[in-house]
């Protein structure tokens, strides 16, 4: 029997170090660390989209408005012309004669040969200054019409522009939906992932247990089993017996390491997320933690305390309790690295010396190999 439940001690043993190795190997970097971090590129590509095409209408604007100006000019011009033409077709004060009358009705009614060349003269001065008047105004007309040609090409290559960039726009916010979905189908995978590894651990934890409170219990039975009973020895001197040697100690499996755990204590993360938008534009320094001046580790301690303290250090918040549907106020965080999350794949951090406490995507603030917690 001894025999026997050694060797199912042995055998519970190496499942549960087969199990604790499966289960070690299942504490990677989250899944959906690369997702995440496409999803941020992708929206910060969606925002420069965004921005090239409103400066783009803005550029069609000014150049629509300047062809409407430019098709009133012409307007106007082709009115002048008009007007120049009646008046050169208008005889004015008796002397001057319209570019419609012949020669012999301008001739006509001459009394004398002084009245004859006056009246050639001024015919002829008239409709040379009114021609001319008209032929200028005509040139102009053409310019403008050049212009509002060459205006009207400008307008149909911008709103080419302006066609190309929606349809970019178009397909980023497609890309931007389709990382969405597959980043919360991500997430829900690694939260089912991460239950299915709590379970496992709890249950190596139960096994580990019972193999040691059987392996004692084997150790006991077998010392019960040699001693020796006195009662029959009645009378005399009997010499005491010899007492038994002390049983041997027998090796038991050591207690599994305890799971790190989130702080007892809870925050509102509307307050941490207030805290943090608080201290935008502070300084950064090497060990602050404020009031004016923060390390990353210094400003979360802050944001989730509302004191001047530090709660630990990058290190400390990876061992607090990883979350998979990070919220406004949780903390982000990798081995060099943390911040605030505020939602929307954004955190608020004690960023460097150059720049201070910013907003940023999580991507480009933590590069790669960031978790979520919670306090």
């Amino acid at each position: 029997m001894r025999t026997a439940n050694t060797h199912k001690n042995m055998a519970r043993c190496a499942a549960t170090a087969t199990l604790a190795c499966v289960l070690g190997l299942g504490l990677a970097a989250p899944a959906y660390a690369d997702t995440a971090s496409d999803l941020a590129a992708a929206r910060t590509k969606l925002e420069q989209i965004g921005t090239q095409t409103q400066q783009i209408y803005d550029e069609l604007a000014t150049q629509t408005q300047a062809l409407d100006q430019t098709a009133g000019e012409i307007t106007q011009k082709q009115q002048e012309i008009a007007d120049g033409q009646a008046k050169l077709s208008t005889y004015v004060a008796g002397e001057y004669k319209t570019g419609g009358l012949s020669l012999l009705q301008v001739l006509t009614g001459v009394d004398d040969l002084s009245d004859m060349l006056n009246r050639l003269f001024y015919y002829g001065k008239v409709s040379d200054k009114q021609a001319q008047t008209i032929q200028e105004v005509k040139e102009l007309k053409q310019q403008l019409t050049d212009k509002h040609a060459e205006q009207e090409k400008n307008v149909a290559t911008t709103q080419k522009k302006v066609d190309e960039l929606n349809a970019q726009q178009a397909e980023a916010q497609n890309v931007v939906n389709s990382l969405d979905s597959q980043l919360q189908a991500e997430l829900a995978a690694e939260a089912e992932a991460n239950a299915a590894l709590q379970a496992g651990i709890n249950a190596s934890t139960a096994e580990k247990a019972t193999v040691s409170n059987e392996t004692a219990g084997t150790t006991e039975n077998t010392n019960n089993g040699g001693q020796t009973s006195n009662n029959n020895n009645q009378g005399g001197n009997t010499p005491a017996p010899t007492p038994a040697p002390a049983p041997t100690p027998q090796p038991s499996t050591p207690a599994p390491a305890p799971m790190p755990s989130a702080p007892s204590q809870s925050v509102d993360g509307g307050s941490v997320v207030s805290r943090a938008y608080s201290k935008l534009g502070c300084a950064y320094s090497w060990g602050g933690i404020g009031p004016n001046s923060f390390d990353c580790s210094g400003f979360v301690s802050y944001c989730l305390t509302g004191r001047y303290c530090r709660l630990g250090t990058t290190g400390t918040f990876m061992g607090w309790t990883r979350v998979s549907d990070p919220q406004p106020g949780d903390v982000v965080v990798n081995s060099y690295h943390t911040g605030i999350y505020i939602g929307g794949g954004q955190m608020i951090h004690a960023s460097d010396y150059n720049t201070g406490v910013i907003i940023s995507s999580v991507a480009a603030g933590m590069n790669n190999n960031y978790i979520f917690v919670r306090y």
